[in-house]
């Protein structure tokens, strides 16, 4: 199998995990409503707080973020600056989409550098609702953000090898 051949099978497997990640995210979001409407529910019908729905909505909102960034990526829909690669052609405009690539999945690397000394000192408590560790607390937001690296590296790969990805 070609370099580029399998590439295409990568980037066809990253794209199935990016669309699953969006749908539990979707899925988070409709959590949350309910979450959300059933606190107001409560508190005003009957006077009881739900202390760990807040916490479990905040979970989820943080889940639903960094779940679905990977597959605004695969799909091109993410936020881009594209003045400069509008007006190039050829192996020019390749190269500044390759650059743009690879500096987000730089930035994805430093991103898991930073979580990973943020979760050495964090992971050792446990939020105050729900008792779950920082660890898993914080586990979506990590998954999210290795996956949009390594999508970013495979877009890039790619976009060197000469084929834009779709």
């Amino acid at each position: 199998m070609s370099e580029i051949g399998w590439l295409v099978s990568a980037r066809s497997a990253l794209s199935r995990m990016a669309r699953a990640g969006l749908w539990l995210s979707v899925m988070l979001l409709i959590a949350i409503a309910v979450l959300v409407a059933g606190q107001v529910v409560m508190r005003n019908a009957f006077s009881i707080g739900l202390h760990w729905a807040d916490e479990l909505a905040r979970w989820f909102g943080i889940a639903m973020v960094y779940l679905t960034i990977p597959y605004l990526l695969d799909r091109s829909a993410h936020i881009a600056v594209e003045i400069l690669p509008n007006r190039l052609k050829g192996r020019w405009r390749m190269a500044v989409l390759a650059f743009s690539e690879l500096a987000v999945a730089t930035f994805a690397g430093l991103s898991l550098v930073a979580f990973s000394a943020f979760l050495e000192r964090a992971a050792r408590f446990c939020t105050p609702a729900l008792e779950l560790s920082n660890l898993i607390f914080y586990m979506p937001a990590v998954i999210g953000i290795a996956l949009l690296g390594v999508i970013a590296v495979t877009r890039a790969l790619m976009l060197l090898g000469g084929k834009e990805p779709s």
